[in-house]
């Protein structure tokens, strides 16, 4: 009968884990995805104060904020405007559904990220693995992406650009915002004058850009709410080139970091179909990490097209610890005036391009001219005394 006894107990036991660990369909439960935003000392390390759970919201997220920054290496002396809905996609991939964690006991192991899998009862059908598992609506996302609008003016070589995006509250979502600012100069003029013709289509810039953005959700049989706090930076350097007025090749080297603070109260008011408290009605979860993200060098490529007067698309890859695809297909860009070529500015400059280091240009150029006009002197004497030598002669 004891033995019996124990053998009850311990199936009642393993059942509670199975329970707590996930919910009916092997997903983990709203209070197991949330809690991990949550470092309670001396609360169960299965469920609280996992960022590596959590990490890969704000890996994604910081790419996405990260890019579409510029559209142009290139930012004209005459005024400019410019607006559009840049899109980044990050597809989400394995390395995004798990992670290694060290457990209780020491070991390090992988295990599910909220945007990995659920419970599989035939490869693991007692649940030996203990795992909190994937959240099921995370788990179905194949890219990740952010809405926003964003708007830009430039002169003087300078670029300031805005961009921001707001939500109402709908439905488990109860707030939604982003705004952020960027800056840009471009140094081209300093030195394409002096370049070959081929060359002149080069340019460098400078690219900062930081985002702030807002989310906050409440679970369905929750209340409070979840709020989380993201903000991100990147510093890049732009090269491009313009083969031809219309085409533009750019390529990005820079450094980029993001980071996620978690905030809120919720409390549990889940019951099931009959009515019943679930297994953590009337719990609290109250929401304190910070996670950071991809933290780190990036790089990226890109081809933007000038459309008519006014429609600039841009496509390009960034890869910053992950891969990411940004678009820039509805913008426009529209330049008011024209700026000097090269050709006029190293007319103003006075500059004569392959002229000698060692003296000035302008100097160069007037013994050029002197050293045209002897030569042209000398020819035109030997003309003369030709045509006055007597005929005789010359038969």
């Amino acid at each position: 009968m004891k033995t019996f006894a124990k053998y009850t107990i311990a199936i009642l036991m393993g059942a509670s884990v199975m329970a707590q660990a996930m919910d009916e369909n092997g997903w983990a439960s709203i209070y197991e995805s949330i809690a991990a935003f949550e470092n309670r000392p001396g609360g169960d390390a299965r469920i609280f104060n996992r960022p590596g759970y959590v990490k890969p919201i704000v890996e994604n997220l910081g790419n996405v904020l990260n890019s579409n920054w510029y559209v142009s290496a290139n930012v004209p002396q005459s005024l400019a405007f410019e607006f559009g809905l840049p899109i980044s996609l990050i597809p989400i991939n394995d390395e995004d559904r798990t992670f290694s964690e060290t457990n209780v006991l020491g070991q390090s192991r992988d295990v599910p990220t909220i945007f990995g899998d659920k419970w599989d009862p035939v490869t693991d059908p007692y649940n030996t693995n203990n795992f909190v598992y994937g959240n099921e609506t995370l788990n179905g996302l194949g890219v990740f992406t952010y809405p926003y609008i964003q708007l830009g003016v430039s002169a003087f070589h300078a670029r300031v650009v805005f961009r921001g995006m707001w939500l109402p509250a709908i439905s488990e979502l109860r707030g939604f915002s982003l705004l952020g600012f960027g800056l840009q100069y471009s140094f081209g003029r300093w030195f394409q004058y002096m370049l070959p013709p081929a060359a002149q289509g080069l340019d460098v810039s400078l690219v900062f850009g930081y985002n702030s953005s807002s989310v906050s959700y409440q679970p369905k049989n929750y209340d409070g709410q979840l709020d989380l706090d993201i903000s991100a930076t990147t510093f890049d350097v732009v090269i491009g080139y313009k083969p031809f007025n219309f085409f533009e090749i750019m390529m990005t080297l820079g450094y980029q970091s993001a980071s996620m603070d978690a905030s809120g109260h919720l409390l549990c008011e889940a019951k099931d179909p009959s009515g019943a408290p679930t297994a953590y009605y009337g719990q609290e979860i109250n929401p304190n990490i910070s996670v950071d993200g991809n933290n780190g060098f990036k790089f990226g490529i890109a081809i933007a097209l000038q459309l008519g007067k006014s429609f600039h698309p841009v496509v390009g890859f960034d890869y910053a610890g992950k891969s990411s695809y940004t678009t820039n297909i509805l913008y426009l860009r529209q330049q008011f005036g024209e700026d000097k070529t090269p050709d006029e500015i190293a007319k103003d400059k006075g500059y004569v391009r392959g002229a000698k280091k060692d003296e000035p240009a302008a100097e160069q150029a007037e013994e050029k001219n002197i050293a045209t006009k002897d030569a042209s002197q000398d020819a035109q004497q030997e003309l003369d005394q030709e045509t006055e030598q007597p005929a005789e002669e010359i038969e």
